[in-house]
C-alpha cells in the first residue's frame, strides 16, 4: 500500500509559515516566492484533507489542527536533520549521543572532561547543546540532560551527580585591603542573584546567623555565566561554586570574600528517557559520568578540587552543611 507521506518541500514550507505566521517571511527564509510557499501549503492541506491555517486577507493563523501538526512537523524535521548530519559526519559508523547541559556547567565542567570519555569510547561522538529549562524528551532528539534541581523529571529517570556548595565572591576591590570580610560586611555590599537560586542569599544569611537582612535587593541574572561576569566587573557579591570560577580565581579577577559556604537547595542530576535506560551507549556514558562525579566529590571534600574548601578549614556550622551535602 502506498504511504501517505507529504513531500519535504511541503513540510518545510508549512513549518516556516507556522513559525513566522507569515507567508512573506517564510518565503524569504526558504528563498522561494510567496506563491510557491502558498502552493506547497495548499497541496499539503489538500493531501491531509484538513485546513492548517485561517486566512484573513494577508494574515494567517494556525487552526487547532495546524498547531498540533506543526509541533509534530518540527520534531520530524529536526530528527531528519540530525540523522542527515550524523550520516554525513560518520558515514554510518559509530554511535552518537545527543546531550543537553546547563550553559555554564556544560562549558566549564562537562565539556573539559569529555576527552577522558573519548579515550574510553573513541567510536562514540557526543554532541552537547545548551538547555536552561526542562523539556519533554518525547518532543526532542536528546538522549540525556545535565540539569540542576530536584530528582524528578516527567517521563525520565535521573542519576544523582553532585551537590552545589556556594561561596560569596566578588572583585578584589570589594575586600578594601582585607584578607576576608565578616558576613555582616558581605551582605552590606550589593547582592547579585541567579534567577534559578532565589533563596541562595537567604540560606547563606541563615547559615551566618544573620537576621533582618533584605536579601532580595540587587540585580538578577538568568544564567551563571552572566552572574560571573557581573561579579568580575565589580558590580557586587555573588554566591558561586568554586568549580565554575577556577579561571577567575587563579587570574585574580575574583576573590572569595568569606569562607562561609552554603549548600544549594537542589543538586545536579543527569536525566534520560525511560525507554533508553538499557541503551548500551547511553549506559556507558552514564557509568563514565558517575566515575567523574565520584572523583569530583572526593577531591572537593578534600579541598583539592575547586568545588568547596577543605572541611577542616571551615567553621563548624558550615562543616556540617558541607558534609551533609557531599554525602547526598
Amino acid at each position: 500500500m502506498r504511504r501517505r507521506l507529504p513531500s519535504i518541500g511541503a513540510l518545510t514550507a508549512f513549518d516556516a509559515a507556522a513559525r513566522h505566521l507569515s507567508i512573506t517571511r517564510a518565503a524569504a527564509e526558504l528563498a522561494l516566492t510567496e506563491s510557491a510557499v502558498s502552493r506547497q501549503i495548499s497541496l499539503l492541506e489538500e493531501q491531509l484533507g484538513v485546513r492548517l491555517f485561517h486566512r484573513i486577507k494577508k494574515r494567517i493563523s494556525l487552526t487547532r489542527a495546524g498547531a498540533m501538526y506543526s509541533a509534530r512537523v518540527v520534531q520530524t524535521i529536526e530528527r531528519i536533520e540530525r540523522d542527515t548530519l550524523e550520516v554525513m559526519g560518520h558515514e554510518g559508523d559509530g554511535a552518537v549521543l545527543e546531550v543537553a547541559a546547563l550553559p555554564t556547567v556544560g562549558s566549564q565542567w562537562l565539556v573539559p572532561r569529555l576527552v577522558s570519555f573519548y579515550a574510553l569510547q573513541p567510536e562514540v561522538t557526543v554532541h552537547v547543546s545548551a538547555r536552561s529549562t526542562r523539556f519533554f524528551f518525547s518532543e526532542s532528539a536528546l538522549d540525556g540532560a545535565l540539569y540542576f534541581g530536584a530528582p524528578d523529571w516527567a517521563g525520565a529517570r535521573t542519576d544523582y551527580l553532585f551537590d552545589e556548595v556556594l561561596l560569596p565572591v566578588g572583585s578584589p576591590s570589594l575586600l578594601e585591603g582585607e584578607v576576608s570580610l565578616r558576613p555582616e560586611t558581605v551582605v552590606r555590599r550589593r547582592l547579585l542573584h541567579l534567577m534559578t537560586r532565589p533563596e541562595a542569599w537567604r540560606r547563606w544569611c541563615d547559615t551566618a546567623g544573620l537576621g533582618n537582612v533584605n536579601v532580595m535587593r540587587g540585580p538578577r541574572f538568568e544564567v551563571q555565566s552572566m552572574l560571573i561576569s557581573a561579579a568580575c566587573a565589580g558590580m557586587g557579591v555573588a554566591l558561586l561554586p568554586r568549580f565554575l570560577i577556577g579561571d577567575q580565581l587563579r587570574s585574580g579577577k575574583l576573590k572569595v570574600l568569606s569562607n562561609l559556604p552554603v549548600r544549594s537547595e537542589g543538586a545536579y542530576y543527569f536525566a534520560y528517557p525511560e525507554e533508553k535506560a538499557t541503551d548500551p551507549t547511553l549506559t556507558n556514558f552514564r557509568a563514565w559520568l558517575q566515575d567523574q562525579c565520584e572523583a569530583f566529590r572526593r577531591r572537593a571534600g578534600a579541598g583539592s578540587e575547586p568545588g568547596v574548601p577543605g572541611l577542616s578549614s571551615l567553621p563548624r556550622r558550615a562543616r556540617r552543611g558541607v558534609r551533609s551535602g557531599l554525602a547526598g
